[in-house]
């Protein structure tokens, strides 16, 4: 007992691993057959018109819609699953304790859909580290809240259902868009910074999100010259990760990519705003809803105000390293729940500014609770896999489902408000001084 607690760090991570791989092998998703499709095609198509050109087996998608660095992983994992059938060949010839009826398995479908799985899995334990690298910075001497905060992410349901069994990557760009972050806030490395920001961004657009609030504080700390320089550097690694694709990465990332990523719909199991508006009647995002304005400008104009309000609370702010982190949960909280198209497992990308933000207020704790809660109720819905009845049938409801989105809409005001209220309390406070 005395070795797990010297070791506890060692061993919350190795719980957090088992635990992911005891489901990896129960079931996929279809998300995760286009991304074995993509790689097959990359290898024996190569990356010339790859995302012009219809894939070999279509599922949900006719043609790729994720950005390089994503097919670049899937195409990494493609080639480690025959390398893994070699060696473990070569072992069952020369070892006779090896079963041999394993490499039967080996050569399944199933598992190469549980090798695609892996990079998320390794996010999921990345950001673990991650936030316990922030729990060192904000809360040096408290240990006890460093291990429940890693705890919190390692066993949280909402990040094992989305990757280990959904076999979903977003966790693949929150754990870059996290790094960038810890190297913005506690080094002067800032292209290594921008770098993985940038990263993230070649893994999955939605980390477009955070954008606006992390230029704000990139500028406030390393001002305009290098912003610019550093503007530079990344658009260049841009440009030459989608090299081999195309000569025109931009306009790819925006038809190919970015427009091309959720289904044309008002929601897309995302349990929002939209959802208390339109319901699930498949209602186009380009439909018309109030003046005849579609429902996706609507989208846009509500979190372009709430992006626009926390700019200008963080330029005037005296704290802006501890309001950096709530105001990055509140950006993409908004995105979540007021952008059109938006999908459940969005639902993950605010979490872990929440829980960064929780370690001096530790009222937000609770939040975080409840909200990944909420994220695995909405995660589950919509891919009902293990189906248990009648908590399904309960869940799949129209009731229920206008229920959590006025809990999501409630958390969103009431956390955002009060944000908000403190920080105009410390600005009246300092002018009355």
């Amino acid at each position: 007992m005395s070795f797990i607690k010297k070791h506890l760090l060692f061993f919350l991570f190795l719980l957090g691993l088992i635990l992911r791989l005891l489901i990896i092998f129960y079931d996929y998703s279809w998300d995760v057959n286009n991304h074995m499709v993509w790689a097959k095609d990359f290898l024996t198509r190569g990356p010339q018109n790859f995302y012009e050109t219809q894939s070999s087996n279509v599922f949900a998608t006719l043609t790729p819609n994720y950005p390089p660095l994503a097919v670049f992983i899937f195409v990494v994992m493609r080639l480690i699953n025959p390398l893994i059938h070699n060696i473990y060949w070569w072992l069952n010839l020369n070892i006779p304790l090896i079963p041999s009826g394993l490499i039967f398995f080996l050569e399944k479908l199933v598992f190469l859909a549980a090798l695609m799985k892996v990079p998320a899995i390794l996010a999921d334990l990345g950001i673990a580290f991650l936030i316990f690298l922030f729990a060192k910075k904000i809360i040096p001497k408290d240990k006890k809240n460093q291990i429940i905060a890693i705890s919190l992410i390692l066993f949280n349901p909402a990040f094992i259902f989305n990757s280990a069994l959904w076999g979903q990557i977003d966790s693949i760009p929150i754990f870059f868009v996290l790094l960038s972050i810890y190297f913005l806030l506690y080094t002067k490395r800032s292209v290594i910074s921008a770098t993985m920001f940038t990263l993230a961004l070649l893994v999955k657009p939605t980390a477009i999100i955070f954008l606006p609030v992390f230029i704000i504080v990139f500028i406030n700390k390393f001002g305009i010259k290098k912003s610019i320089i550093n503007l530079f550097i990344t658009n260049i690694i841009f440009c030459l990760f989608f090299l081999p694709f195309t000569f025109s990465p931009y306009k790819t990332y925006l038809n190919k990519i970015l427009a091309a990523q959720s289904l044309p719909y008002v929601t897309n199991g995302a349990l929002n705003f939209w959802v208390l508006i339109a319901g699930f009647r498949g209602i186009k995002d380009v439909a018309p809803f109030l003046l005849n304005i579609p429902y996706r400008y609507f989208g846009y104009f509500i979190v372009g105000l709430i992006n626009i309000f926390i700019i200008l609370c963080l330029i005037k702010s005296k704290k802006i390293t501890e309001d950096f982190f709530m105001a990055l949960f509140i950006a993409s909280f908004a995105a979540f729940l007021f952008l059109t198209k938006m999908h459940e497992r969005y639902s993950l990308l605010p979490l872990v500014f929440l829980l960064v933000y929780s370690f001096k207020k530790t009222k937000f704790t609770g939040w975080f609770i409840i909200l990944s809660i909420v994220s695995f109720i909405n995660h589950y819905r919509n891919w009902v896999v293990p189906r248990i009845e009648p908590v399904t049938k309960i869940l799949e409801s129209l009731p229920f489902a206008y229920i959590v989105s006025v809990i999501n809409v409630f958390i969103f005001l009431y956390l955002s408000g009060s944000f908000f209220l403190s920080i105009l309390s410390r600005r009246r406070a300092l002018t009355t001084k």
